[in-house]
């Protein structure tokens, strides 16, 4: 059940990515100091938020580690207490 809710978010997204990038084909021109480059607004659009994601999972690893290792040392007083009652 899990396995086929998950495929079918996947064909879902992956249809709505599709529709997106077919209706907004267009060229924008982005200037940036010394450069100007022609892109198209999808793939512009698409780059940013892989840039976002990449951005955010860089900033929340050493949070996740650092939740992690202190879990672990929880359960390890936790079972110690166990043993001792």
């Amino acid at each position: 059940m899990k396995q086929t809710m998950y495929i079918t978010l996947t064909i879902i997204t992956l249809i709505l990515i599709v529709v997106f990038t077919l209706q907004n084909t267009s060229e924008v021109r982005i200037d940036f100091l010394f450069w100007s480059i022609r892109i198209s607004l999808a793939l512009l659009i698409c780059s940013l938020f892989s840039l976002g994601v990449l951005i955010a999972i860089f900033m929340l690893t050493p949070l996740i580690i650092a939740l992690k290792s202190s879990l672990k040392k929880d359960e390890k007083t936790i079972s110690e207490l166990q043993e001792n009652d």
